[in-house]
């Protein structure tokens, strides 16, 4: 309609032009909008691709997007005296990964909400220290877990039993640690962490995991090793915390049996890391690897090597970064409690997308601090067999 248009149809020019302006604008809106969508959760990804001058680019859907690994590690920080350092910032910490200094993708200070497993070793040897146990269920419910946390109870003698799923109810965790009676001799430790590991494993990516440990720290019966609860423990990002039983010192003195061979132990059948697909050749990446000897720092505040680790439970603590008081008195049961729950409370927490993948076997994890006369503790690393940590 508007052919042959002379000076005194500009307008009409004019129109047209807003008309296929407008057109435009509409038909790269939808483009817009599908990008960052608010809520979606965040995705490392390598940088994008710039295509060339002829080359097709792809529709969006055909598009692929990898999703970087995020390992996260909960640091402790304490000055000389022993107190918990609490005015650090992001700048003031360095990363390693196997030596390689890593980019800190992430820095919390308030801690997410937490999953907890209280584990209780229940054999006949304990007995008569259960009593110190049982009233501590208002002191998890308000020092450690607090309004969002949940916790599970497992108990361990001869046999591993869940005497409590994950549960907020601050009464029925109080009912359930008043409950706890002895029961036969043996103390299958490893297998009990395997359990709560696995428990955890099964909680959202978003929380905090920890394990609080009531035991000797001495594994008797277990078809479970250590190795596999270290590889099971570090690479499901749990910290194991551990208050020590001190029964009569001729049974602490006493040589555990050597556990039955499992005729199940293959190494399909060993658990692995979140998300890998249990064939044999993933498994034998992960378990034919030695868990190296580290350094590291116990309740007193030493640095001693993992190898001369006083029991199995200081051995764990140190791998996953948590600590292990080897004795404790009635009274003192509480306030060593209380502050395996301040130390919770007042870590930070950092994460960082390594970039040392190719490497597989045992990661080791490094936090330096840049302030004199700290000293800081985190867990020692994972174990990558070519799958996400």
């Amino acid at each position: 309609m508007c052919r042959n248009l002379t000076r005194a149809h500009l307008p009409c020019r004019f129109f047209l032009t807003l008309v296929v302006f407008a057109c435009g604008l509409l038909a790269l809106a939808p483009v817009r909008a599908q990008e960052g969508v608010a809520g979606s959760a965040p995705v490392f990804s390598g940088p994008k691709k710039t295509p060339l001058k002829d080359e097709k680019v792809p529709p969006a859907a055909a598009q692929i997007k990898v999703q970087s690994t995020l390992v996260t590690a909960p640091v402790t920080v304490m000055n000389s005296s022993g107190e918990f350092v609490y005015d650090l910032e992001e700048g003031d910490f360095q990363v390693f990964d196997n030596g390689a200094a890593q980019r800190i993708e992430r820095f919390e200070q308030e801690m997410r909400s937490l999953a907890a497993v209280i584990v209780v070793q229940t054999n006949q040897t304990v007995a008569p220290l259960l009593n110190q146990v049982r009233p501590l269920g208002s002191v998890f419910s308000d020092l450690m877990l607090g309004e969002k946390g949940q916790a599970a109870v497992v108990t361990y003698d001869d046999r591993v039993r869940v005497d409590q799923e994950f549960s907020s109810d601050s009464d029925r965790l109080g009912s359930t640690l008043k409950g706890l009676a002895p029961r036969g001799d043996q103390s299958r430790l490893n297998d009990v962490l395997a359990r709560a590991i696995a428990l955890l494993e099964k909680r959202p990516k978003e929380e905090r995991r920890v394990i609080v440990a009531f035991s000797d720290g001495y594994d008797q019966g277990s078809e479970t090793t250590k190795e596999e609860v270290v590889r099971q423990a570090t690479n499901a990002e749990v910290t194991i915390y551990g208050l020590g039983f001190s029964p009569a010192q001729a049974l602490l003195l006493q040589k555990p049996k050597a556990p039955p061979e499992n005729p199940l132990d293959t190494n399909v059948t060993r658990p692995l890391p979140p998300n890998s697909i249990p064939t044999p050749t993933n498994s034998a990446n992960v378990y034919s690897t030695p868990i190296p000897i580290v350094p590291i720092l116990i309740a007193t505040g030493e640095i001693i090597r993992s190898a001369v680790a006083s029991s199995l439970l200081e051995f764990y603590a140190g791998y996953t970064g948590g600590v292990f008081y080897s004795h404790w008195s009635k009274k003192a049961i509480q306030d060593q409690l209380n502050k395996v729950a301040s130390e919770i409370h007042s870590q930070y927490e950092l994460a960082y997308v390594p970039d040392t993948l190719s490497q597989t076997g045992f990661h080791r994890i490094e936090v330096r601090v840049q302030r004199p006369g700290v000293k800081v503790r985190t867990r020692a690393g994972y174990f990558y067999s070519g799958t996400k940590p």
